[in-house]
């Protein structure tokens, strides 16, 4: 305010003699000082409220993980892993801009008050004609904020829906694509992507509302103030004119650009506070009332976060939390506790957290049966669970669990069976605490360790699976090892167990992943060990290794309860527990139910026949030879067979190249909408500037005409800027989608879901949000100060004395600040995807991770990807601001220069006091504005790291064309013959050869079994089937070479039932028929073909009814069924099994089957399979070594080979089984003869 007062003195020097020579250069000089100490307080608060917005973020980021760490099932159901992925990335986001100019909101009005007060002092009531202008703007800026606080709210939901969308998408790729599913799922996308951008460009409107008003609102105020001064009679003199000019333009600075972005930022900053709030009210899990609680510092954190969000203290703490879990993993699991779920809740944080570091305390007892515990019940039971009832939302009416009761002491084993759906899974766990216990007790003394139905597996190296946070001690480790059958396995692996096994254990089998998964609960040496069905994804030989040196030895001394459908192992579990609907249907041992006349075969629709396992005929294993064995027998084939591990992320380097800048202005309209877009801009600014030349000599008709042409022009380039901004936005996800939709299965399998989402939730964000007003302020203000200069320039030419000079200096110093600031950013933007990935793959294991106590070592983690975010963005920060302050400081020189100039060259000039005051203003706003004007150019190239990563995904070279003009006929394949001519395959172009010349042919409806060891070629030889990867070589099906033809067109005529089922969030017609092609009976019959019918009647929407996120409302058998409903439903010719029966049990197992042989009796059915039974009835088998076929014959025929691949792994089996075995192969072979 100071600087007015000088400009009126140092006007005055040029129009009178009250003003002395020595004031002027004194006036001139204080500008200057008053300009530094502006430069160094601002800078210093602007640095210091980053700091804090960042403080916030960070501390919101590590709430929001350690909730998600404590959500329960239900509360899992109601969110997903794509909203907490767009909370983490824009939500938390606002705290960085709200921060920055929150504080204006109190600033503005004292600065208005005192702005009045010195432009009172100069022209008195007619300033009040000017500032009733700004005044009547901050209502209409307080009713737009408001507005962009809805519209927030609106797109922050829509942006939920499009990253979940986009999380399903990538998760389920593989599906998809076989499916043939992308125009599907792109229309999809694209739907909630145009939803999304509508709210998004009605925010931008009320940007560009408030970004037009910032620069006309100075210019209606002075017209409006002067042409009332002048109507009162008074003279409008420079002395007069040049000072109020100052007064309102720096009002103009606050009022009309701070204020109302504090009020958006600010209102947008309250949307998503709510947001999180929200999620942080969310249901959580159920706690065990004397758990070990090794979330004690999680807790504190949680309150001090939540008191002192300012003050982030935490820091240290969590240093130390990583040092004691380095060097003491998982200390939460060092002492023995009592642990009993009850059906009361748990109380207040308070009495929990006393409860938690309570250890020497008695057990609170709150439940009415816990006294009934304590009476009667053998002190040594590990686990007591007595008239139970569970349900997922604690609704006594809707039980998935009801009057549960049994006891296991330590050294019981426990096999659960019973048929898909009957509550299995959700016995375990409810006996976790994932599941509430809404009535009865449900007791569980020490430590757990679990094995998923399907095994979860991170991305590291297989060793850290295994090891999870425990200290490695080699003869432990090695003999767990040999006892889960992973030390060929181990073998070749190109680093043994050090190799990176990828996101989701991509380059891992599913028997690998089930062993790995074993291996970890073994290794962690716990108490007791919940075992979800861990051999259906192995071999009957290698399922029997392990039931006997796992469970039946390593085990021994440990309660122990196993879901399992292999019949042949119950017989020797100490205790057995039959469920069906969520009720006990038997419980006792075996030769118990057995004398009260439970028959096991009847209640399961007839006992397996994988192997009876006959105390008599049972063969001890031998490691060694199993080892061996393992090299022979297949156990499953989801795994790719060369690893490929997680590729480091692509990051640009140098300067953003200017094909980024015109890809981004061609994808917003083309290139006549960006001519009339710079005619505008040129035009606005043609029009601002004539206006500033205006004076007295002008008639206020031409200068309200100059005016209302400026503001008119404004509004029109500020929405033109905004509307082509997102559209660009817009255009550039759809291009990414469609590169990401089409690109190679290899991208996906070296890019973890989390580094992918983070293109589309960040990235793209900053593209809708951020980078359209960077844009536009640059455009606008580098226009401005380019003719601010020029004019200076030509009232007085000395100025180019000094001003040239420091435009060179400005030019070095912007170019040596983005040398380093675009890396900073690049790595800024880099190191968000651990973060995402890290939340993605906890949330996918959740039930893992708090079944092992290890929260605290996750959370340790998290924070240690979000301190590498924080360094970076810190760095960033710094770096930005140490620019800010350079040029602020040679806009200091250029006041200083004009001023001190325009004082000594008055007489040589003849300066009269409009050229000084005009001078002197616009080089007071050039402080301001041509600083910001760079600065913003210096940003804009850093967010346009954002379009180049984008752009990055665009240029992904895509899959093969998905429709050529070789077309096949409508009707093929009509027969199904398959015949491949000397097919090899490489994942990449320098990798090793993971086919080597296939020769086979398939005749018309043959059933052919695959058979192989792990990375024998099985997955890939389906991969080529698929042309998911391109081989050398041939493949035709009825005489037609499938490289000439387009994907669509093979992949829609192949029907393919993957081994773990792939369901998507949406209604059950939508997952069964996206395209809408076949009638509501057509899908009603496929559902009863698979039995579903029942089940899916029950349901109140029945075919509309929802699937919630991977389908897990539904079992894995029941996800499998459905699976098997798509493949009838396609009716092609071709069906290719992933062995699509290892994770149900064995009356599912024995409807799939009888389904594929009577349904596609005529089709050509390839299986792959890990059990032989499976396939010893198939017209051919095929058996895969190191990635060639040695041998393709009839199973009898290949049996007769005593030293046969195919022979050994049937004798492997088992004497008994491999009788059995021979026998069906014999009778298929007396059948095809016949």
């Amino acid at each position: 305010m100071a600087q007015p007062v000088m400009l009126s003195r140092l006007v005055l020097y040029f129009s009178t003699d009250l003003v002395s020579t020595t004031e002027a250069y004194l006036q001139a000089l204080g500008m200057s000082l008053s300009s530094l100490l502006i430069l160094i307080a601002s800078h210093f608060c602007y640095f210091g409220y980053w700091i804090t917005g960042m403080r916030l973020r960070t501390a919101c980021s590590g709430l929001i993980f350690r909730k998600a760490l404590r959500l329960s099932n239900l509360a899992l159901g109601e969110t997903t892993i794509g909203q907490l992925v767009n909370i983490l990335s824009n939500d938390v986001n606002r705290f960085d801009l709200a921060f920055r100019l929150l504080h204006y909101l109190w600033i503005a009005p004292l600065q208005l008050t005192i702005v009045v007060a010195l432009a009172w002092r100069e022209i008195g009531v007619s300033c009040l004609a000017g500032t009733s202008i700004l005044i009547f703007m901050a209502p209409l800026q307080i009713y737009i904020g408001k507005l962009a606080s809805k519209f927030r709210s609106k797109t922050a939901l829509l942006s939920d829906a499009r990253i979940r969308i986009m999380n399903e998408v990538i998760s389920g790729i593989r599906v998809i694509k076989i499916y043939a599913w992308e125009h599907s799922f792109g229309k999809l996308v694209a739907e909630s992507r145009a939803k999304e951008v509508r709210k998004i460009l009605h925010s931008a409107y009320l940007h560009a509302i408030i970004g037009a008003l910032r620069f006309d609102g100075a210019l209606l105020t002075t017209f409006i103030t002067f042409i009332v001064y002048a109507s009162l009679g008074n003279p409008v003199t420079p002395s007069k004119v040049f000072p109020v000019l100052a007064l309102f333009y720096s009002a103009r600075i606050c009022l009309s650009n701070n204020f109302p972005f504090a009020i958006m930022h600010g209102s947008e900053g309250l949307v998503s506070i709510r947001r999180i709030q929200m999620f942080l009210l969310m249901d959580e899990l159920q706690r065990h009332v004397n758990e070990p609680n090794t979330d004690v510092m999680d807790d504190i954190f949680l309150e001090e976060q939540t008191a002192l969000l300012d003050e982030i203290k935490a820091d240290d703490t969590l240093k130390n939390d990583k040092l004691d879990i380095s060097e003491h993993p998982e200390s939460a699991q060092t002492n023995r506790t009592n642990s009993v779920i009850e059906s009361a809740d748990n109380g207040e944080l308070v009495d929990y957290l006393r409860t938690a570091v309570s250890e020497e305390e008695e057990p609170v007892e709150t439940n009415p049966h816990a006294n009934k515990l304590n009476t009667g019940t053998d002190v040594r039971a590990q686990i007591v669970v007595e008239n139970m009832y569970g349900s997922w939302n604690k609704d006594t009416r809707n039980t998935v669990l009801q009057d549960v009761s049994f006891r296991i002491q330590p050294g019981e084993l426990l096999a659960v069976i019973g048929p898909v759906g009957c509550g299995k899974s959700s016995l375990l766990a409810a006996l976790l605490g994932e599941i509430p216990t809404v009535s009865g007790v449900n007791t569980l003394n020490g430590r757990v360790g679990y094995t998923a139905q399907q095994p979860w597996i991170l991305s590291g190296s297989l060793r850290d699976n295994i090891l999870f946070g425990s200290k490695y001690k080699q003869a432990k480790y090695q003999r767990i090892i040999k006892h889960c059958a992973l030390t060929r396995d181990i073998e070749l692996l190109p680093e043994g167990d050090l190799t990176l096994v990828g996101e989701r254990g991509v380059t891992l089998s599913g028997g690998q992943r089930a062993r790995v998964s074993l291996a970890r609960a073994l290794y962690s040496d716990v108490d007791v060990y919940l075992l979800d069905d861990p051999l259906s994804a192995v071999d009957p030989a290698v399922g029997r290794h392990l039931f006997e040196k796992c469970i039946l030895h390593e085990m021994r001394d440990k309660a122990v309860i196993i879901v399992t459908h292999q019949l042949q192992f119950i017989d020797k579990a100490d205790k057995i527990l039959i469920l069906q609907e969520g009720k006990v249907a038997g419980y006792g041992t075996y030769k118990e139910l057995q004398e009260d006349g439970m028959d096991f075969a009847s209640l399961l629709k007839k006992k397996s026949e994988d192997g009876d396992y006959d105390g008599e005929d049972k063969q001890d294993v031998n490691p060694e030879r199993l080892d061996d064995k393992v090299s022979i027998c297949s156990d499953d084939s989801d795994g790719v067979e060369t690893p490929v591990g997680i590729v480091p992320e692509e990051m640009a380097a140098g300067t953003v190249e200017w094909m980024v800048y015109i890809r981004f202005l061609v994808a917003a309209a083309g290139v006549p909408f960006a001519l009339v877009w710079v005619i505008v801009v040129v035009g606005a600014q043609y029009y601002q500037d004539g206006t500033e030349y205006g004076n007295r000599s002008y008639y206020v008709r031409i200068y309200a005409i100059l005016c209302g042409a400026t503001t008119a022009a404004s509004f029109l380039r500020a929405f033109l800027f905004y509307h082509v901004f997102v559209t660009a936005s817009k255009a550039l996800h759809n291009q990414m989608f469609d590169a990401i939709i089409r690109a190679p299965m290899q991208f996906f399998d070296t890019n973890s879901v989390g580094r992918i989402l983070n293109r589309f939730a960040k990235d793209i964000g900053y593209m809708d949000d951020v980078l359209p007003s960077t844009f536009t302020e640059f455009l606008e203000l580098s226009l401005g100060a380019i003719a601010t200069v020029i004019v200076i320039s030509i009232f007085n030419p000395f100025c180019l004395a000094f001003t040239l000079p420091i435009a060179v200096v400005f030019h070095f110093t912007r170019k040596y600040y983005l040398a380093s600031s675009r890396d900073v950013k690049r790595l800024e933007g880099k190191a968000r995807s651990p973060v995402f990935s890290h939340l993605s793959a906890t949330l996918t294991g959740l039930s893992t991770v708090r079944a092992f106590k290890a929260q605290q070592r996750f959370t340790a983690d998290f924070d240690g990807y979000l301190d590498g975010h924080t360094r970076a963005w810190f760095l960033f920060l710094s770096a930005t601001r140490w620019f800010g302050i350079q040029l602020d400081f040679l806009c200091v020189l250029v006041i200083t220069g004009v001023s001190l100039t325009c004082i000594f060259a008055a007489d040589l000039l003849d300066l009269n006091s409009g050229i000084v005051g005009l001078s002197l203003i616009y080089a007071m706003s050039l402080m301001g504005e041509f600083q910001w004007a760079v600065r913003q150019s210096a940003e804009l190239e850093n967010q346009m790291t954002s379009v180049e990563r984008v752009c990055q995904y665009i240029d992904i070279k895509p899959e093969a064309p998905l429709q050529t003009d070789h077309m096949p006929p409508p009707d093929w394949p009509q027969d199904g013959g398959i015949t491949l001519q000397d097919v090899s395959l490489r994942y990449s172009d320098d990798g090793p050869l993971v086919l080597r010349e296939i020769n086979c042919a398939i005749r018309p409806t043959e059933k052919v079994g695959i058979v192989g060891r792990t990375g024998a070629g099985k997955s890939s030889l389906m991969t080529v089937l698929m042309r998911l990867a391109e081989p050398t070589g041939t493949i035709m099906i009825d005489g037609i070479n499938t490289a000439l033809i387009g994907l669509h067109d093979l992949r829609k005529k192949v029907s393919f039932i993957p081994q773990d089922p792939v369901l998507f969030s949406g209604t059950l017609r939508k997952n069964l028929d996206p395209f809408s092609g076949h009638s509501d009976s057509d899908i009603w019959r496929a559902f009863e073909e698979v039995e579903l019918k029942p089940a899916i009647e029950e349901l109140p929407d029945k075919l509309e009814a929802v699937l919630t996120e991977g389908g897990t409302n539904f079992s894995v058998g029941q996800r499998q069924l459905l699976c098997l409903a798509r493949a009838i439903l396609r009716k092609n010719k071709i069906l290719i099994v992933d062995e699509a029966t290892a994770n149900v049990d064995i009356r599912t197992d024995r409807l799939i089957q009888a389904t594929i042989r009577r349904r596609f009796k005529h089709c050509t059915v390839l299986t792959i399979a890990h059990r032989l039974n499976t396939i010893m009835d198939s017209d051919k088998v095929m058996v895969l070594d190191a990635g060639q076929l040695i041998e393709f014959d009839e199973p009898y025929v290949l049996l007769q080979k005593e030293d046969g691949i195919f022979s050994k792994m049937v004798q492997e089996t088992g004497k008994a089984e491999a009788v059995k075995l021979l026998q069906i192969a014999r009778k298929t072979s007396t059948t095809l003869k016949t």
